[in-house]
């Protein structure tokens, strides 16, 4: 009998405190499951959206649909020993249980989201790549902004992050991320991924345990170190993980299965979309001046969605008069066009100035300016009615192109002491003609039987997507006689 206990005894930890073990799997991951408002699913809903709007019109969408039938199935024990592989070669601890399956499970059905990492592999990876080696931390950790940001260079959490790396407004200030009404640097893919390492270097000094540093990364370390205490002192992920907030629960799991689904890509017969932008077709050139990103799309003839998308940097499109020289980003067989051009950028760019003229503030919900959380119910008149200001300013304020907002999101709102008015004299002609040396824009005066193509035509140059771009809340629809809309031209 003493026999049999002894036994007993000797297999009753083992089976308890294995990682891998069914009873431990029952008690930590009971109940667990991937709401759909889960940040990380909440993300790539997003991405998918940016991408679709983003690449219509400009890239081919080379994506090949595979069913869920034709592409491959494997097993839990399948996956438990691909994973295997990969933990062996990472300092990383990439355990197979049901909450990682789960994440893996998740991604696997979101195969066109896998097909868009993949391409944005040539876009971001390199500068990722490069820090990581430069700060000595792993490699792995590249796969980090996908399951951050989805790799949308302009995410914004619902709590105020942004950025690839998603980094909160104070934390991001400590590394030198400056953000204000015209510019926010979390969302600089160079200065942001250099800020993470430094970060996430910092955070590996305090817990020596990469699981832990994850946590914390996505947490914050007080959460952590409250996770740490109540479970007595366990520093580790899987010992703490219970008593860690919800959303951070997932994060390491969303974490491994990323590495894995972008390991085993091919495994899955998912295979890269068209890149949007290579690193290497990507130059740089530094402005002090105020640049409009739209004037540089027509001067240069780059697709303003692409400028863009490689210069997630600046609000409302504006490179300000700055001292810091601020980059921009262009496509590197443009470089020398831009160059041969640039002061005619620079002059066109201030004299198309907006009426309303953001002053710079680096404050949040103090001084000149507010940031408003979208509630249940509000819309963009009611907002504007509130604060005194119209529907088009708070869209070119906060770079909106639609009237819709999303519960959470974040509004930055200009009082009226943080609005300078604009009182310069433009030229008005109801008789289409070309802008004369000197003027910046005429106005131009909708008649009966205008459309907005029929407008575009009349005028050297100009297109629908033109008048949209320089005239905002204007549609189709909502031409009056008798109003007035801006009409810019280029060579």
């Amino acid at each position: 009998m003493k026999n049999y206990l002894i036994l007993f005894l000797l297999i009753i930890p083992f089976r308890f405190f294995s990682q891998d073990s069914t009873a431990i799997d029952s008690i930590i991951f009971t109940n667990y499951s991937i709401e759909p408002d889960n940040p990380i699913v909440a993300s790539l809903d997003s991405m998918l959206s940016y991408y679709n709007k983003l690449s219509s019109g400009f890239v081919k969408d080379s994506f090949t649909n595979y069913s869920m039938d034709e592409a491959p199935k494997f097993e839990s024990g399948e996956m438990k020993k691909m994973l295997s592989k990969l933990d062996e070669n990472t300092p990383f601890s990439f355990n197979f249980n049901p909450v990682t399956e789960q994440y893996i499970r998740f991604y696997e059905k979101r195969r066109k989201s896998m097909s868009i990492f993949l391409a944005r592999k040539e876009t971001y990876f390199p500068i990722f790549e490069e820090m990581l080696l430069k700060y000595k931390l792993p490699q792995e950790l590249k796969y980090l902004p996908i399951v951050e940001s989805a790799l949308k260079p302009t995410a914004e959490s619902w709590a105020g992050a942004a950025g690839l790396w998603q980094f909160m407004y104070n934390t991001g200030k400590q590394y030198g991320l400056k953000a204000d009404s015209y510019v926010d640097l979390r969302k600089d893919p160079y200065k942001a991924t250099e800020a993470a390492c430094k970060h996430l270097k910092k955070l590996y000094k305090i817990y020596g345990n990469w699981e832990l540093v994850l946590a914390a990364y996505n947490a914050g370390g007080g959460n952590v170190n409250k996770a740490i205490r109540r479970s007595g002192g366990k520093k580790d992920y899987w010992e703490i993980y219970e008593y860690l907030p919800k959303e951070t629960r997932g994060y390491v799991p969303a974490f491994i299965a990323v590495n894995y689904m972008m390991s085993y890509a091919a495994e899955y017969k998912i295979y890269a979309l068209e890149p949007l932008a290579k690193y290497t077709e990507i130059d740089t050139v530094q402005v002090s001046k105020r640049v409009d990103l739209a004037v540089v799309s027509r001067f240069l003839n780059i697709p303003i969605e692409y400028l863009t998308f490689i210069n997630p940097t600046y609000y409302h499109g504006i490179i300000p008069v700055n001292s810091a020289n601020y980059c921009l980003y262009l496509p590197s067989d443009k470089l020398g066009q831009f160059i041969t051009n640039e002061q005619s950028v620079y002059t066109l760019s201030q004299e198309l100035a907006t009426i309303y003229d953001i002053e710079t503030s680096t404050t949040s919900g103090t001084g000149n300016n507010i940031k408003y959380r979208v509630r249940k119910g509000d819309y963009l008149s009611k907002i504007a009615k509130r604060y005194n200001c119209k529907v088009s300013d708070i869209k070119k304020w906060n770079n909106l192109r639609s009237n819709k907002l999303k519960i959470g999101q974040l509004l930055t709102i200009y009082t009226k002491k943080g609005r300078k008015r604009k009182t310069k004299v433009v030229a008005e002609d109801t008789k289409p003609r070309e802008l004369q040396t000197g003027q910046s824009y005429l106005l131009y005066t909708i008649k009966d039987g205008d459309s907005l193509s029929k407008i575009a035509k009349q005028f050297k140059g100009v297109t629908v997507d033109d008048l949209l771009f320089h005239n905002d809340g204007l549609n189709e629809k909502n031409l009056k006689i008798g109003s007035k809309i801006k009409i810019i031209q280029f060579d």
